[in-house]
């Protein structure tokens, strides 16, 4: 992908996550853009196609950074440390009505879009699961594959509850609250010690 496209999906991207996506117009991006349609239609072929490719790219510049977060080689704990508190800044970040008008105008685009981000999804956890066992702060009995389909569920999931509101279930206490259940039903004895020493910077950080 050629650098002026990329600039052009990133400027995008925060337009719908602004506004939606229903209501910005390809006017108003050639606009925000400053460049004329036909210009833009020569990197899209309609608004669909922008809309995929907007998506797409803000979906893989997420993982990129996470494989960044990786890449410095921390023990399994703190690397689900700093992961989650990045993925609780893009949530913080971003706005719900980008995910409604997807899901209703361009449920194609948002079935396949799902598919690639669960599958990244399942790949992260499931192999930090393993790292973990590998050092010895994770239970070595768990069965990966279920602990792993365990946390993707309860994400995926978190919105459906009667027992919270919304707000509730987006707010810092309770998402931490989660996080923090989930490693617990995760480390040994020897996680337990890393984790209470790594817990109080981490909370104080978010």
């Amino acid at each position: 992908m050629d650098e002026k496209l990329q600039q052009i999906l990133t400027r995008v991207y925060d337009l719908y996550n602004k506004y939606g996506i229903k209501s910005v117009t390809m006017d108003d991006v050639a606009r925000e853009l400053g460049m004329s349609k036909k210009t833009l239609y020569k990197h899209v072929k309609d608004k669909a196609d922008l809309v995929e490719q907007v998506l797409i790219q803000n979906s893989v510049q997420h993982s990129t950074n996470i494989e960044t977060l990786v890449k410095k080689n921390l023990n399994a704990i703190v690397e689900l440390l700093e992961v989650n508190q990045y993925m609780n800044q893009i949530l913080k970040d971003h706005n719900p009505s980008l995910d409604y008008d997807l899901k209703k105008y361009y449920p194609e685009i948002s079935t396949r879009l799902m598919y690639e981000i669960k599958k990244r999804m399942h790949d992260s956890i499931k192999q930090n699961l393993l790292k973990g066992q590998q050092e010895g702060v994770y239970r070595q009995e768990m069965d990966v594959e279920i602990i792993c389909r365990l946390h993707m569920t309860r994400m995926e999931h978190k919105h459906s509850s009667d027992n919270f509101t919304l707000n509730e279930l987006t707010s810092k206490k309770v998402m931490r609250e989660i996080f923090i259940y989930h490693l617990h039903g995760i480390i040994n004895e020897k996680g337990d010690e890393i984790l209470n020493e790594k817990l109080k910077d981490y909370i104080n950080a978010d």
